[in-house]
């Protein structure tokens, strides 16, 4: 069994804790990069969350390869409220300090008035700061595919072997200020964006996708 640490990495506009489990890799496990896992940066993808929760108790009978973080709800707000947004009416996922934050804004994707100027966003950073995770992996819905950014192009594709989803280098869309965009593109770090259906029953996503998340927070390098 994995040793489960809980911790609240931050609270959202109306001060809901964000909560985040780290996982410890077992003693005889090979030395890798940490991993960051996180679900529901927007409020309406909320089976994300149900999914990495799904992991979480998982990894405790079935201890990850390395260790792991997951934060199954970054955006508590929107999820309650069933918004993509946060409480401020902001989309998360596109106020990451990235320097195309603010560039090509379309309308319903506001990147707040700077840069992670959202204590939802701010927790995120922080979190990967202390623990100096290279491999992200972000939960979203509703599309089916693995899209990487930065070194995440072999990562993407052992996933997509796995899950049935389609490796693709870009959403077909500009994502300015987006994780990706700053942790990948801009860090160079190893970024994988899970796209995973919502109209679906709960479990399908989970069955179809849980080798795929093993398999990132195991055995590849």
């Amino acid at each position: 069994m994995s040793e489960r640490h809980q911790l609240v990495i931050g609270r959202s506009v109306l001060g809901r804790p964000i909560e985040a489990l780290g996982f410890d890799a077992p003693g005889y496990a090979q030395p890798r990069p940490p991993a960051l896992l996180f679900g529901a940066i927007h409020g309406d993808e909320a089976v994300t969350q149900l999914m990495l929760e799904r992991l979480a108790d998982e990894l405790v009978e079935r201890p990850p390869g390395r260790e792991t973080w997951i934060v199954p709800c970054v955006n508590p707000d929107g999820v309650l409220a069933g918004t993509r947004d946060n409480a401020n009416g902001v989309d998360l996922n596109r106020n990451f300090a990235s320097t195309t934050w603010g560039t090509e804004r379309r309308p319903g994707y506001h990147p707040g008035q700077a840069a992670e100027d959202q204590p939802e966003t701010k927790a995120i950073v922080e979190l990967i700061e202390r623990i100096g995770c290279a491999r992200l992996i972000a939960l979203h819905a509703t599309y089916r595919m693995v899209n990487w950014d930065g070194v995440g192009e072999t990562l993407a594709r052992e996933m997509a072997e796995r899950c049935g989803y389609p490796p693709e280098a870009s959403m077909g869309y500009p994502t300015p200020g987006s994780f990706g965009c700053k942790y990948g593109v801009e860090r160079g770090l190893e970024v994988i964006t899970l796209e995973v259906p919502y109209l679906d029953v709960d479990e399908q996503a989970w069955v179809e996708c849980r080798a795929a998340l093993r398999w990132a927070v195991d055995l590849p390098t």
